[in-house]
């Protein structure tokens, strides 16, 4: 996909593209947030693209999105700090999955620990992929993660989004904290902090209110459980927010929550492919969404010779859960 870049409202794009992935997996809000802006004329008619790097088509034809093709989506999650100006690692790399015939979804989280091959490098860590692609050129860390991910699930990738934390806080603390249910105790007395330094956090275990940093803490820890412990806790935490919305009247507060976003999220979508994407989400029940975690009953764990701690992938166990997921 070509790219147009003007300087003239792009950060409305960008932001929209975290709600449709809430929306994915029920939140009405991403349609409601996106028609809100659309109408409010905070989207142009001009419909511009995103001044950040698009993907090199897949080599399996990214369908009409006015069709009936399954259009996935990978999504990375940093926690690159405020300053930083070397590439990240992606510690969180989720796919979701979008039919628009059967109306379903899916929401298919890999560890970063899982230990893949990476086209043009040497097997590393899945989360390396993006860090390498942007030391190869810059802006190309989408497409390197693309490529990688499509080599492990056989699945092609047709759009993706990149999101930092910082925005994370905000959104949270916009909908007044989200209720989860903690299922047993969480300490960590390694908790990595914004100045680099490590704390102590603890969660006791029932229903509880989270606020913005509470609940960062709580989809970021991994040293109480494991890398599939925590992305089992992030997709929980999006269905409690999921829940959250339902329960409350967001439109209203939808231009503020993605001002507050705005900064954290980058995406090749186009807004008018972002406003069907929305549409077609808030009608997908949550009934019919698949929610799995590639975890450590389809993997082995493995130190590699330079001493590193991996994940290998069981891939008939892989091959299975991409079935569940995507249908093939």
């Amino acid at each position: 996909m070509a790219l147009n870049p003007k300087p003239r409202r792009p950060l409305a794009f960008r932001v929209v593209l975290f709600c449709f992935a809430l929306g994915m997996i029920g939140v009405p809000l991403a349609a409601g947030a996106a028609l809100y802006l659309a109408f409010d004329g905070v989207i142009d008619s001009a419909m511009t693209f995103l001044s950040t790097p698009s993907l090199t088509p897949s080599s399996q034809p990214a369908p009409e999105w006015s069709g009936k093709s399954r259009i996935n989506f990978l999504l990375l999650g940093t926690d690159q700090r405020d300053g930083e100006k070397d590439p990240p690692r992606t510690d969180t790399i989720i796919v979701l999955t979008l039919d628009p015939e059967s109306r379903s979804a899916g929401v298919l989280s890999l560890p970063r620990d899982l230990w893949v091959s990476i086209p043009g490098y040497d097997n590393e860590r899945i989360n390396a992929a993006y860090e390498l692609g942007e030391q190869q050129k810059k802006g190309g860390g989408p497409e390197l993660a693309r490529k990688t991910v499509e080599e492990l699930l056989g699945v092609p990738i047709h759009h993706y989004a990149l999101i930092g934390f910082a925005g994370f806080e905000k959104l949270v603390d916009h909908v007044g904290g989200v209720v989860v249910d903690v299922e047993r105790p969480i300490k960590d007395n390694e908790y990595p902090d914004q100045n680099y330094s490590l704390r102590r956090i603890f969660f006791q275990p029932g229903l509880q209110r989270l606020d913005g940093e509470t609940a960062l803490w709580y989809v970021r820890t991994r040293h109480a459980d494991s890398d599939f412990g925590r992305a089992r806790r992030q997709q929980q935490f999006l269905l409690a927010l999921r829940k959250q919305a339902l329960q409350l009247n967001m439109l209203p507060k939808a231009p503020a929550i993605l001002s507050s976003l705005a900064d954290s999220v980058k995406t090749d979508l186009r807004p008018q492919e972002i406003l069907s994407l929305a549409k077609l989400a808030m009608d997908v029940d949550l009934s019919r969404v698949a929610n799995r975690v590639v975890d450590e009953s389809m993997t082995s764990h493995w130190v590699t010779p330079a001493g590193a701690q991996v994940e290998l992938p069981d891939k008939a166990a892989l091959r299975k859960v991409v079935q569940e997921v995507f249908g093939k």
